[in-house]
């Protein structure tokens, strides 16, 4: 006899001696069954399931199941099956497999709730747990710090979207994707001989430059810049050294950035120095070419094209400041910028560039009609240090979300709590532009309420924007009223020549007109006199206007100052030394080392390694080089000096 069915004999006789515990088995584990019945039995679940080596009967249960396996394929393949037979011992097999599996499972669970709710836990809960408990006693105080409410509004209401820092994408939603920037034909090739001028543009770029060798930014450096993206026509270079780094972090959750520079940079800075002193505006641009991406050169060419008339010249070379300082910002900021917790030490020279170079573009924006990239720049420099405002943003900022089409941002901006205690002196034009914010949005009483308190509170403001206006009938409630401080002046002058554009329509002026007239002709206010603080001194100076100048005391105006940094803070940080070190064989001051003749200038480590650097010894070719299109021996950049002073 085989011992197949040997063993078939023994199961037989041990049922016989058992029949209730087999009724207790149909009877308990119907549903069971059931399930076992639809899912073909596997030999290797049970080899899962018996983890416990120690438990004989797991073993036994697991032995006889695996018998009864093998029975069953033996007894398929010989006959074929039968309703009561061949069916219903492999059942009984499976219930008592499954029936000692559940008394494990029972087990376990057992187990899990002798020990606690907490051993059963999971690593990542387990970790949960433990952060909760720490922060209990202050070990992670940060997670459970409760900003107030007032700087949360503040942050959301400053947080910087990017794409709305690209005047390209203003003017597409405005005239369309065919106004993209197009790019610039070469010149036509001419068969005369002798030099010919090109423009300061044309010099600048990537055809000319000595370190780039002809060839244009490409690839993710034209898109990947949370300020700026690149043009393929500017010349494929480093950074020179300019680098970001964190400065702590404050209790209120914003973060604190620097930007710093290394030896190479710091180097070229007492280059550009030098260049400044010698007053030569050749020697300028020629030292552009060689370092292309440095931010006080870039901003002191800009302003020379700007002087010259080219405003075209000097808002692409502004736009290359932002872009340079766009790659190499820290890889946090664009998040922090973006949630309006970046912030900028304003003490420090290098974050001083940027201010400069963002404040001269939001102009350079206004002059192009980009008023909303333009808003959204100032909102970026006013979250950069909402505290200090440096540059005084408040001053324009309305006018700025007027022309823009950000009436509701700019109502939801000026009523935050935060802001308000930020403010050290009183700004009459948001409290005249609110009302205009209001009437743009359709507010009919809160628009006639607001102008009617900004008449009764700034008379004097009003009979000029009247006069300005040219608006015959002055109403009795403004009749007469002049300014009687020089800070009532100074607030009158600075609101009527940014804002008289802005009312010069028929209906803002009818609505000027008719709350006017319904004001009554109250008492005298009383004198308001408080000096013109240096930031707002800054912010005049910075908008070149000659008739704001003259309001400017000349305690202020005879400060220190150069055109890359105007009216620098008393209590500047100043990280490294412009001045060129002295030596033994140094020539006098007033003489001019030429950066391009001595070994000062060598170029540093950068992060961009794949990109080309400047060489002091490199000189300027007076052709194109090999890499793009052969030119005749008349196409050379001359004639910049003279392109400078036509």
């Amino acid at each position: 006899m085989s011992s197949r069915a040997l063993r078939k004999l023994q199961r037989e006789q041990e049922r016989k001696k058992q029949p209730d515990s087999s009724h207790a088995e149909e009877d308990d584990g119907d549903e069971e069954v059931e399930l076992a019945q639809k899912k073909p039995f596997n030999a290797f679940d049970v080899l899962n399931d018996g983890g416990d080596d120690s438990t004989p009967e797991l073993l036994h249960s697991s032995d006889e199941a695996v018998a009864a396996a093998e029975e069953e394929s033996a007894d398929t393949e010989r006959a074929p099956p039968q309703e009561n037979g061949t069916q219903l011992k492999p059942r009984k097999k499976k219930k008592r497999k499954n029936k000692a599996t559940r008394a494990k499972t029972n087990t376990s669970v057992e187990k899990e709730e002798t020990n606690g709710p907490g051993d059963g836990q999971d690593e990542i809960d387990a970790a949960l747990a433990s952060l909760s408990m720490k922060a209990q006693d202050g070990s992670y105080a940060i997670s459970n710090v409760k900003h107030d409410e007032a700087d949360l509004q503040m942050c959301r209401l400053l947080a910087v979207e990017s794409r709305h820092l690209n005047a390209i994408n203003e003017m597409k939603r405005l005239f369309g994707n065919v106004t993209g920037e197009e790019e610039t034909p070469s010149p036509a090739r001419r068969r005369g001989r002798g030099p010919q001028q090109i423009d300061l543009g044309g010099a600048l770029a990537a055809r000319y430059s000595p370190v780039s060798k002809g060839q244009g930014l490409s690839g993710l450096a034209l898109r990947r810049n949370v300020f700026m993206n690149g043009k393929e026509e500017w010349p494929k270079a480093t950074s020179g050294g300019l680098g970001m780094e964190t400065d702590g972090v404050q209790s209120n959750g914003t973060k604190k950035y620097r930007f710093v520079h290394n030896a190479a940079y710091q180097d070229v800075q007492r280059q550009f120095v030098s260049c400044v002193e010698s007053m030569d505006p050749e020697r300028m641009i020629l030292m552009l070419q060689f370092n292309p991406y440095h931010i006080s050169t870039l901003l002191q060419v800009s302003e020379i094209a700007k002087q010259q008339g080219d405003h075209s010249v000097s808002g692409d070379l502004l736009e290359r400041a932002l872009f340079s300082f766009g790659r190499s910002v820290h890889s946090s900021f664009s998040t922090a910028l973006a949630e309006g917790r970046a912030r900028l030490d304003f003490r420090r020279p290098e974050n001083r560039e940027f201010w400069l170079a963002a404040w001269r573009y939001v102009a350079n924006l206004g002059q192009r009609g980009t008023w909303r990239t333009a808003y959204e720049w100032a909102k970026l420099l006013l979250s950069l240090d909402p505290e200090g405002d440096p540059y005084c943003i408040r001053m324009s900022i309305d006018q700025l979300a007027l022309r823009g089409g950000q009436a509701e941002h700019f109502l939801d901006l000026t009523s935050t709590l935060q802001l308000q205690r930020y403010t050290r002196t009183r700004n009459p034009n948001i409290e005249i532009s609110k009302s205009l914010a209001e009437y743009k949005l359709k507010h009919a009483q809160e628009c006639r309420a607001s102008l009617a308190r900004a008449v009764s509170k700034y008379p004097f403001i009003f009979a000029r924007l009247f006069k300005e206006l040219n608006i015959e009938h002055i109403p009795p409630s403004i009749w007469g009223k002049e300014p009687r401080t020089d800070r009532e002046t100074f607030e009158c002058e600075t609101y009527v020549v940014g804002a008289k554009d802005i009312w010069n329509t028929p209906e803002h002026i009818q609505f000027l007109v008719e709350v006017t007239e319904s004001c009554a002709r109250g008492s005298e206010t009383p004198l308001y006199e408080q000096d013109i603080q240096l930031s707002e001194a800054r912010h005049v100076l910075l908008s070149n206007n000659p008739r704001l100048i003259g309001l400017v005391p000349r305690s202020l105006t005879s400060m220190p100052s150069t055109a890359s940094d105007p009216l620098p803070p008393n209590d500047s940080i100043n990280s490294y030394s412009i001045d060129p070190p002295a030596s033994a064989h140094a020539p006098p001051p007033a003489a001019y080392i030429d950066p391009f003749e001595s070994d000062n200038n060598a170029s540093g480590a950068d992060t961009d390694d794949d990109l080309p650097t400047a060489h002091p010894s490199a000189e300027i070719p007076s052709t194109p080089p090999e890499t793009t299109a052969p030119a005749d021996d008349d196409q050379r950049p001359w004639g910049i000096l003279a392109v400078l002073n036509r």
